[in-house]
């Protein structure tokens, strides 16, 4: 696998720049839903389908060995029906996505399916219950997936031959499709005080649990594995919100965070106080910035760390902005009970031109630091859209992405059912498509 090399970047940068330079026109063309709206119960209906054909040249996420690619198709259907009853607002909206790859991998074992189809479902509920006080309820069902050789597989292989013990490959633990998983969300928000006050205070409470799908043709080593990932996300927060000024906006927040595992032994819990600083400087340009302390409290031992998100947005004209961001989180720790620092930095320039043409590029970088073993990764990705709308209510969208993984450990081992299977970290991928985006 080639590392990554700034050079590239750099090119890549100026290519794009170059090509979307022009004399702009200051025209706000966007993509319009279309609303249609039920006469008897007064329901407002939209929807719109996203079809795309495109190419993965790593489509298993591999270091160097059966790196495979393959064009595919894509569908991207969403529903949305919004509603209001006096003080009562709310909503429910539904996306999907599907793809389907045309080449498959072969092993020793068969043949791998990676196809996946994903359902996502909200609701949203907002009460007006009085002049100071405002109820928000939040559920959303997710059934996703993660992808062969990232997540809970990261670093897993395909073999030609009858596999060891001693290595995370596919086809030891029976693996032939793409990982299946649900997250369960629920979110209920008091706010008191006025909206167009100076002051309020906001208690959340929220809920989010993870379930793999345990399945019969995998291995009951894995599928104990698997168990153990399962996790339940509980959050709660009390923040006051003190508009200084009509352009800059203090926040306080105390942030308490529970962790629950199938594993005992892997829940932990974290407790944060936090500031945050949002401005509109000028008109051209706005600062969000949050420092907190995390104080990470787990069975064996505590972690304490001081993070920061500070983003900075310029918009020194109408069809042109530039976000910058610095980001520092503590990550959750992984089943060999190691934690890791994260540190992201992106850039993104968007740039509208002729009116009804918008590009967007975009650079981030990951550092992740394990606070135990000797062990960093860096992750970089590069995404370049542009959109050209054809009709207010049809698209066209061409995407390109690129990923890079790198590690310096690239054969630490993954910890399964007692016993260690070593891997092969690190891969590098490009994947583009055009699609075409219709309201209905």
């Amino acid at each position: 696998m080639c590392l990554f090399k700034m050079n590239n970047i750099y090119l890549l940068l100026v290519g794009c720049t170059c090509a979307t330079y022009s004399l702009a026109v200051s025209a706000d063309s966007t993509f319009q839903e279309s609303n249609h709206i039920d006469p008897f119960l007064g329901l407002t209906f939209s929807s719109s389908v996203n079809t795309e054909y495109g190419f993965d040249d790593n489509v298993f996420n591999q270091h160097d060995d059966h790196i495979i690619g393959s064009d595919f198709y894509f569908l991207n259907p969403s529903i949305s029906i919004v509603g209001k009853r006096n003080t009562k607002d709310f909503g429910f909206y539904y996306s999907g996505n599907y793809r389907k790859y045309n080449n498959d991998v072969l092993s020793y074992r068969g043949e791998s399916d990676q196809n996946y189809k994903d359902h996502n479902l909200m609701g949203v509920f907002t009460w007006e219950l009085g002049f100071r006080h405002h109820l928000e309820l939040l559920a959303n069902y997710d059934i996703g997936h993660e992808a062969l050789g990232t997540g809970v597989t990261n670093g897993f292989y395909f073999s030609d031959e009858n596999p060891s013990k001693k290595y995370a490959t596919f086809d030891l633990f029976n693996i032939t499709s793409p990982i299946q998983k649900i997250n369960k969300k629920v979110n209920i928000k008091y706010i008191y005080g006025a909206k167009d006050a100076k002051g309020n205070i906001v208690f959340d409470l929220s809920q989010d649990r993870l379930d793999y799908d345990i399945l019969s043709s995998y291995t009951s080593a894995f599928n104990t594995y698997l168990n153990d990932e399962n996790m339940t996300e509980t959050d709660a927060n009390v923040t006051f919100k003190h508009q200084y000024t009509d352009r800059t906006r203090f926040d306080y927040k105390l942030i308490y965070k529970n962790y629950n595992y199938k594993d005992n032994q892997r829940d932990n819990d974290d407790f944060i106080i936090a500031f945050s600083f949002i401005s509109q400087i000028t008109g051209k340009s706005k600062i969000e910035a949050t420092v907190s302390k995390v104080q990470k409290k787990m069975q064996g031992d505590d972690f304490y760390s001081i993070n920061w998100n500070v983003s900075y947005k310029l918009q020194p004209t109408d069809y042109s902005t530039l976000f910058v961001k610095s980001k520092s989180e503590v990550k959750e720790p992984e089943n060999t009970g190691d934690f890791i620092q994260s540190f992201e930095n992106s850039i993104t320039w968007k740039h509208q031109f002729l009116g009804h043409i918008t590009s967007s590029l975009s650079y981030k970088h990951i550092s992740d630091k394990y606070q135990i073993r000797e062990r960093t990764d860096r992750y970089d990705n590069v995404v370049f859209n542009l959109h050209y709308l054809f009709r207010p209510k049809i698209e066209f969208i061409f995407d390109y992405q690129y990923a890079l993984f790198h590690t310096n450990n690239s054969t630490d081992p993954v910890f399964i059912n007692g016993e260690n299977y070593e891997r092969r970290l690190g891969y590098e991928k490009n994947q583009f498509g055009l699609s075409v985006k219709v309201a209905i």
